[in-house]
This record gives C-alpha cells, structure tokens and sequence, in this order.
C-alpha cells in the first residue's frame, strides 16, 4: 500500500490508522531526503509547472515592467553620468520634465505603458536597435491603436514628438537577452574611449606640426649652390662666409644629424598613426557569429584564451610603444629638452610597463572569453598566471548560478563544495573582481567601468539566467537570473583595488538585496481552504532557486495535499537547528503549480548541503564588506561589557558614597546622643533640653513628689522608669574597647599591628573583629598610630596583662 495515496480502513481503527499513515508518510519523506533509491521511488516530483511560491506572480512576462529594454546613451549624448537606463525610467523622466502637471500630455501618459511593451515586443533582435526609427513605429502604431479624433491625433502626435526629441542622436534600444552583457562593455569602451582618444588626436596633431616646424628651420638653413651668387660664384668664398654668418647668427648652426634623423624617425611614426576603428578585441570561442560580425569588434578563436589574450595585448602594446615613444620624443624635441646621454638608452627599453594611465587607457582593450568549466579546470594555471601579470587583460565568464564549476564532468554538482571563481580571483589582490547579473545593468556597468579606468587585469563572471537546455522556461531568464541574485546563488560584489588597501575601502556590496540577513525575506499572499486572503513569510533560498531548474528536480518530492506534521519545516529554520536536532527533522520550500495550488516540497540532504555551502559563502562575502564582521561585532561586545562594567562600578560608587553619608550623618547623631547620655551619667543639668521641649527623661520621684496631684498609676509608672537606668548605663559602658568605623580612612596602620583583632568591611573599612585576639597593648598601640583617631581602647580586658598601669595612661587621649 502506498501511504501517500492510500487511506482506506474501517471506522473503529481510522484514529490508529491515520497515526500509522502519518508516520509512514513522514518516515518516507525523511528517507528521501536522506538519499534512499527506494523512497525516491515511491515520491512524487514536482508536477504542473512547479514554480517558487514566491516568484509564481512572474509566470506572464508581458505584463510587468521591468528594467529592460535599456536606453543607451550615446557618448556625448546625456546630461547626466548615466550610460544606460530603462526605457521607462528614461520616458518617467523626461515626461516629469515637459509635462510637470497631472493634466499636461495625459493622453501620452496614459499610453506610455502601452508604447513600453510595443518596444520590448519588437525588440526580438539580439542587438542593439536605432533609438528614433523604433520610437517612430511605435508612435504610429500606437495612434492606429487609439484611433482617435482629428484633433486628439495631432495632440498626441505633438506630445510624441516632444518625447521623441528626449532621445539624442545615435541612442539606441536594447533588450534582455544572451549577448546584453557584451554589448554593455562595448558601450561602457565607447564612452570611455570617446575622449580620450580625441584628446590624443590633438596631442598628436599639435607634435606633428610641432615636428614639421623643426625641420622647416632646418631646410631654411640650407646653402647647397654656389650658383646662386651668379657668374662670379667662382671668386665666391662659401666657407669664409659661412664662418662670418656663424660669427654673427649662431641660430643659424646646423642640426645635428642624429637629432635630425631622430625627429624624422619620430615624425613619421605620428604621420602613420590611423585611430582604429576596431573597439574591443575578443578572445575565444564565440558561438554567435552575429555579434561576431560587428564591425566594431574583433574575434579571435583560441582553445585557451588567457593565454592568447595576453600575446594580443603584448602584440597591440609593441605597436603602440613606437607610437608613445614617437609623442613623448617629440615633445622633448619641440621643448628642445632631449639629452642623448639620458634620453637615448630610456626609449631603447620603452615597452608597455613604462606607459602612463593615460597612454593604458588609448590601448584597444582585450577581453577573454572563456566558460567557468574551463577556468575552474584545465585553464586555471594560465587564468591565474594572466590575473598575476599586471596585463590589463579582462577576463569575462558566464557562469550558471546552480552549477559547480570545479564538478568532475558530468557529475551532481552538489557532490563537492562549489569553487568560487570570485573569491579565487580576489585571492591575487591586485585585480578587479566583479561577480554581478545580467538582470542588474547598473551592477554591470559598473563592473565594466571599474574595470576600463583602472588599467588592471580584471574578473567579470556574470549570470544571465538564460536555460539553453529548456525548450520552453516557465519563467523569462531575467527573471532567474533575479532569483540567483536573491537567493545568494549568485550574489554581488564588485572589489576595486585602487580604491584602498583596506576591504572596507575596496568592496562594494549594495547590490545584493536585504545583504545584512543570510536571505531575503518577503510576504506571500494565498487564500486558505476557508477562501480568506491569508500573508506569510518566506525566506527566498538556494533551494527555492534550484526549483527553477528542471535537471534539479530529482532533490525535490511533493507532500501529500493536507498532510501536517511538526516534523517538517522550512529550508531557512532547518539550516538554523542544533545538530542534535537535524535529524529529527525534514526541510521543505513551498512551491506553486500552474493551477494555484500551493505545495510543500521535500528537499534532499544533497540540496541541504548546497544551500549550506552558498551560506558559508555568503557569510564569508558580507564579512568581506564589514557586514556581521565577527572581529568588529566581538570589538563591539567587548566594549558593551567594558561600558556596563563601569557603569555598575560607577553606580557602585555613589552607592557606597550615598552610604557613607548617611553613616557620618547617623554617626554624628549617635554622637549627639552619646554626649547627652554621658551628660546623664555624669549627672549634668538637663533643664534646658526639658524647656526646649524635648522627651523629658524621668528621674527617680521623692517622697514629696507623691504628694502631687497626679494619678497613682502614672506615678508609678514614673517611678519605674529609672529602675531600667542602671541597665542603659551598664550598656553604655565606655570601658570596652572600640572602634568609629565611618572615620577610618583605610590607612592600614592597624592591620600592621594584628590582623586577628582588626579587619576590613566591605566599604574597605576597619572594623574591630575580635578585641581578645590581641593584647591592650595592641589597642593602644593601634590607637596612638591611627590618623583618624578613630580606635578608642577602652579598659583592659585583661587584668593580669603587665604594665597595664602604664597602658591606661596612654590609652587616656583615646577614649
């Protein structure tokens, strides 16, 4: 019987039965999930257009806008910095500007949308397209559309004419597709090249004339032929009158030959200098001959690219020495500042390592091409030794975000750790490393800008979600390629070196969404089996993104509809579990089929396993970018538990002083009331205190005082009182030793005398502990030491103790 299938038993044992299915169900879906043959074949794989819950809102392309089609600004052709932005980033923009208020060119706002999906529908061509031509079929398109009256027609026409005129000159359109990614380095080259090659241009122009102006001098110096003084050159002295001409205008001296034939060297080199029109050179296997009949490009076919493409660069660099050798002797030639001695042995060893960063960056840049496979396998030694040459060579790889690139071939990518192309190239430190996605042009363009100004070798890996082994995706490749970038298949950064030696300093990570939480969390919306719209939580994960995958299905198996059991959970919480509690539980994702339906999936340990491994990596990323630093968030603990220590001991502090001054005040009031008591013994004359109106003390009554008019009772109850006076004063004997413990001042003179008799309070105060552990000797010595004064002796408790006579005479000043 299969127990996800069925449950058919009688009424009497249904309660033990459905407890039996139950644990059968869920022992079947753990032993899937811990790689049992058998249980995968008694489980059920996705079915029915399976998508990630949260992605199912996506399944109709056509219906969202997102950030393609591009506009790309041609060089010179924006306000802005911007190289590219969406198409309707670019039309919001540019209505706000023209038409501010709600009401201006509403007909066009109202349709913008509709002109936005013309142009991605028509966008099939992988290449970029005319801006103007397309805007110009779409506009017509639109008014046939509306079909509108004469009148609306000519004002929408106008209100389309104005946002044709946002678009400049040479602009163009691109769509999402395969090659988005080459044609945004060539446009990042071309506005980068754009200046700086018409500022060499002039350089050069100005040398040349500068050059030319030399050697005009030069042939104005000449005097070939006698000839010229006529018939009488015969009686003409050349060589005396050029001795004079010398004498008098030593401008005149002829150049030597060797600067001569160095300046025309020079001057020819200039003369020969044609701008190629070529934009970028390409290495490696290119399986689009489209693109590769650019005419701004170059292809050139190689088995092991990196190599290559550093013989390129070298090749290109050769050419272009003799050409910044050629404008940097010039310019010391026209300054007349060129020594021989020093000069000459200098542009001998001229190559492309004494370049400047402006004469790098007029270099036609080459890009390798080359597949993650091949760089993590047999082409990782010269694709490390290219990223350590210095060679500003751009290395530039597709990578599938679910894949491992260092897999045996033809293995489960998830039977080894994934190996990391970005973290392998920011292992050689001093290159640009840019792991971005197709799905993010600015992330991407920015990569290719850093990589273009820092005349490093650089690292470009880039997913373009893109499933060349799916006839029909379920969702558009931006879209997956969006969700390698959220789940952390194939997360963002971009590591500059010229920016600092810290990592603080050289690693950006903005482009990851939710970077400070391990994964991006977000709200899903589903109606409940009672029809209410109900929200939870979901956490977007690598295993959510494997769903999109087809080949990955084999690490999934549905739950049976209405199955609960405490024992499933989450992929995210599960990855959170003590170990201990691992194995007591199974992961799901949630997914969606094409009919609405949402489903529990069960995931694989091997899928587990991957996710935990894209964990570690991303944490080790967002460590990286100074996000969860463990030293930083250490740093900071230890500095809470610093602040909170001293904070408690300040508190401490007006604690123990709050203390104090309540003991001085009660010790000033107890020896207020001691003086008043040694009054009484010593019989003084208490009157005032009686008149001031203070508790009368009740003396002993005379018999003539019974004679009083008062009630017997209180009399003798009067006449109690003083009977108890014997005991208080017997209490308040002095001849015991002791000690003001609110005046020590933690001198430590006593504890040097005996330590049994005197000891310390938690207020670092002496106190007497035990005045028969020492001698009176002791306690007197001790009291004529302190310098509070605050040990009294007292009488000796001992009255055998030798010299006692002496003792009580120095004891006297103390008590």
């Amino acid at each position: 019987m299969n127990p996800l299938t069925e449950n058919k038993q009688d009424a009497p044992d249904m309660a033990k039965t459905e407890g039996n299915v139950a644990k059968d169900t869920i022992g079947l879906l753990r032993r899937f999930h811990f790689g049992e043959p058998a249980a995968a074949e008694r489980t059920a794989k996705p079915a029915g257009a399976m998508l990630p819950a949260l992605l199912n809102p996506y399944r109709d392309a056509s219906a969202i806008r997102y950030q393609y089609p591009l506009y790309l600004v041609p060089p010179g052709g924006g306000t802005d910095e911007k190289l590219a932005k969406p198409v309707s980033e670019h039309f919001s923009d540019s209505l706000h500007a023209f038409a501010p208020d709600a009401e201006d060119a509403r007909i066009l706002k109202d349709n913008v949308a509709w002109i936005e999906r013309f142009l991605r529908q028509k966008l099939d061509a992988l290449d970029p397209v005319d801006a103007h031509t397309l805007f110009d079929d779409a506009a017509s398109a639109l008014q046939e559309h509306l079909g509108l009256d004469q009148a609306s027609r000519e004002q929408l026409a106008a209100q389309l004419e104005r946002l044709k005129s946002t678009i400049a000159a040479g602009g163009r359109f691109l769509a999402y597709g395969p090659r988005v990614s080459l044609h945004l380095m060539l446009h990042a080259i071309r506005h980068r090249r754009e200046h700086g090659r018409e500022k060499f241009r002039q350089v050069v122009e100005r040398h040349i004339h500068g050059l030319e102006s030399l050697l005009d001098v030069e042939k104005a110096k000449s005097t070939d032929a006698p000839g010229t003084v006529g018939q009488a050159s015969r009686y003409f002295d050349t060589g005396a009158f050029s001795g004079m001409l010398e004498q008098r205008t030593p401008g005149s001296v002829e150049m030597p030959a060797d600067r001569r034939t160095r300046i025309e060297h020079a001057l020819e080199e200039l003369q020969a200098w044609e701008e190629n029109a070529v934009a970028a050179r390409f290495v490696g296997r290119l399986d689009d001959a489209d693109f590769s009949e650019l005419p701004a490009i170059e292809v050139i076919d190689s088995d092991d690219p990196c190599t290559t493409a550093a013989e390129v660069y070298q090749r290109d660099a050769e050419s272009f020495a003799r050409l910044f050798a050629a404008v940097r002797i010039a310019a010391l030639e026209i300054d007349n500042s060129y020594n021989a001695d020093v000069h000459d042995s200098w542009f001998a060893g001229f190559d492309w390592q004494a370049f400047s960063d402006e004469e790098m960056q007029l270099q036609t840049p080459v890009v390798a091409l080359v597949s993650a496979d091949y760089l993590a396998g047999d082409g990782l030694p010269p694709f490390s030794r290219l990223l350590g040459s210095r060679l500003p060579v751009h290395v530039l790889s597709w990578v599938r975000a679910y894949d491992n690139p260092g897999a045996k071939p033809g293995g489960d990518p998830f039977d080894s750790y994934r190996f990391e192309l970005a973290y392998f190239g920011v292992g050689h430190r001093q290159v640009v490393v840019a792991q971005t996605s197709a799905a993010r042009h600015e992330d991407l363009l920015a990569g290719f800008l850093c990589a273009l100004d820092s005349n490093r070798a650089s690292l470009h890996l880039i997913n373009r979600g893109t499933q060349t082994q799916v006839d029909k995706p379920l969702l558009d490749a931006w879209f997956v390629a969006s969700a390698a970038l959220e789940s952390r298949a194939h997360p963002f950064i971009l590591v500059n070196p010229d920016a600092g030696d810290h990592a603080a300093e050289r690693v950006r990570f903005d482009g990851n969404p939710q970077a400070e939480n391990d994964w991006p969390l977000e709200k899903l919306e589903y109606r409940g089996a009672d029809g209410e719209l109900t929200e939870m939580n979901l956490a977007f994960t690598f295993a959510d993104y494997a769903l999109l995958i087809p080949a990955l299905h084999v690490h999934f198996r549905m739950v049976p509809a209405g199955f609960e059991s405490d024992e499933l959970v989450p992929v995210n919480q599960y990855l959170d579990l003590e170990e201990k509690l691992v194995n007591r539980q199974v992961p799901y994702v949630w997914g969606i089929d094409d009919q609405g339906v949402l489903t529990r999936l069960v995931v694989s340990r091997a899928l587990v396993f991957a996710c935990r491994d894209r964990l570690n990596y991303w944490r080790t990323l967002q460590e990286l970018a100074g996000i969860h630093n463990f030293y930083v968030e250490e740093a900071i603990e230890r500095v809470t538990r610093e602040q909170q220590a001293a904070d408690a001991a300040e508190r401490e502090q007006l604690l123990k002083a709050h203390e104090e001054q309540l003991e001085n005040v009660r010790t000033e009031a107890a020896g207020d009331v001691m003086g008043q008591l040694v009054d009484v013994l010593m019989g003084a004359d208490l009157s005032d205190l009686v008149g001031a109106g203070s508790q009368p003390a009740t003396m002993p009554a005379t018999k003539a005082a019974k004679t009083e008019a008062q009630p017997e009772p209180v009399a003798e109850a009067a006449a109690a009182e003083p009977a108890a006076e014997p005991e208080a004063e017997e209490e308040l004997s002095f001849d015991e030793p002791w000690l003001d413990t609110a005046m020590c001042t933690t001198c430590d003179d006593c504890m040097g005398i005996n330590k049994m008799m005197f000891a310390y309070n938690d207020n670092k105060q002496a106190i007497l502990r035990d005045p028969k552990a020492g001698t009176y000797a002791d306690l007197v010595a001790a009291a004529e030491i302190c310098p509070a004064k605050c040990i009294h002796p007292g009488k000796p408790l001992d009255p055998n103790e030798p010299g006692l006579d002496e003792l009580i005479a120095r004891a006297e000043p103390f008590n």
